[in-house]
């Protein structure tokens, strides 16, 4: 049985084409050596994500256990540092929710579209709440297979929260319309976003369908009421994609199906047509989080990259490219003759 990764490390959309082309060549070559009945498909190889950032409620969150679970409902635990620093590795399936129970036994949450930086905080977790329509956070995650959120809704929550945040967080030195309280770096220091946090306390009040809460000055004076309504024009935020080696985009090649993209990058959609192959149809590929996507014909066919990237026996006859859509059209000679064509549809996310 032949594996094709599905995850994987590039610098530029060039790779991940050639990453792909590699990926249809190997599934047409075995369709046509196995005379599309009997071959084993390609299977996945199983790969893991990073999720790393603080936890803190002003002081670090020490020696607490983070949980981490995936799309699929698999969760991972593991222990924050002293400064409340953890780093946690899962099966890759986005998104992902997370938590943390403090030395109170209070229990925060927060979120993640891909793998990368990710805080637990007060913060995050009303953030969370509000994407969730105030709705009990542990109802959220005990079901997330079904119930997880998109990153869309996440950030329109954290942009409203900045907006009702904003003297507080501008007297820390932060920057409110950017400073993304599910990603953005900090240190548990008491200074900047950590010292807001210091200056705040967060209560829930919950009853089995909805939440209230209350956030109030460490000495229990009322601090902030929550206003829906605030705009938020001015305040821009988004998920870094993760990095990777060589200071790459970390992409997620996935067969059938595009999964949660995070916002500012871009998904290539790639649909494959095999001329002879009867009835055996081969899967849409989906490739989230590219930087960037090509802007002319010129670009897009003329990568030397791309060309020396390809299989043995595998050849370029024709390309075409416009209004975001490019299309090769490819031969085979090895281990059978085939010709195919594949249509790349980048979408900006």
């Amino acid at each position: 049985m032949s594996t094709i990764p599905i995850r994987s490390s590039y610098r530029s959309f060039f790779s991940a084409l050639a990453l792909v082309s590699a990926a249809t060549a190997l599934l047409l070559g075995l369709t046509g050596c196995g005379g599309g009945d009997d071959s084993p498909a390609p299977s996945a190889t199983a790969a893991n994500v990073t999720l790393s950032g603080v936890a803190a409620t002003g002081a670090p969150i020490a020696n607490a256990q983070v949980k981490a679970v995936n799309a699929k409902g698999q969760s991972v635990t593991t222990t924050s540092a002293a400064d409340g620093s953890f780093s946690i590795s899962i099966a890759d399936s986005a998104p992902y929710a997370l938590s943390v129970t403090d030395g109170s036994g209070k229990v925060w949450y927060s979120y993640a579209p891909a793998g990368g930086s990710v805080n637990i905080t007060p913060l995050s977790t009303l953030a969370l709440a509000k994407a969730f329509g105030n709705q009990p956070l542990s109802q959220l995650v005990d079901g997330w297979t079904t119930t997880r959120l998109d990153a869309a809704t996440v950030l329109a929550a954290a942009k409203t929260l900045n907006a009702n945040f904003q003297a507080l967080l501008q007297a820390q030195g932060v920057d409110y319309s950017s400073f993304n309280v599910f990603s953005s770096a900090f240190s548990a220091n008491h200074s900047g976003f950590d010292a807001v946090l210091d200056a705040m306390r967060l209560q829930f009040s919950c009853t089995g369908s909805v939440c209230t809460e209350q956030i109030t000055s460490p000495l229990g004076n009322a601090l902030i009421t929550w206003n829906s309504e605030l705009a938020t024009a001015g305040i821009s935020l988004s998920f870094t994609a993760q990095g990777g080696g060589g200071g790459g985009t970390t992409i997620n090649v996935n067969l059938g199906a595009c999964k949660a993209a995070v916002a500012g990058t871009w998904s290539m959609l790639v649909d494959t047509s095999v001329a002879g192959l009867g009835s055996v149809g081969i899967p849409q590929i989906c490739v989230d989080g590219l930087p960037g996507a090509p802007t002319s014909q010129a670009e897009f066919c003329s990568s030397t990259s791309y060309a020396s990237q390809l299989p043995p026996g595998v050849e370029i006859v024709s390309c075409s490219f416009a209004a975001n859509v490019g299309t090769y059209d490819v031969r085979i000679s090895t281990p059978i003759a085939l010709s195919y064509t594949v249509k790349y549809t980048f979408v900006k996310r």
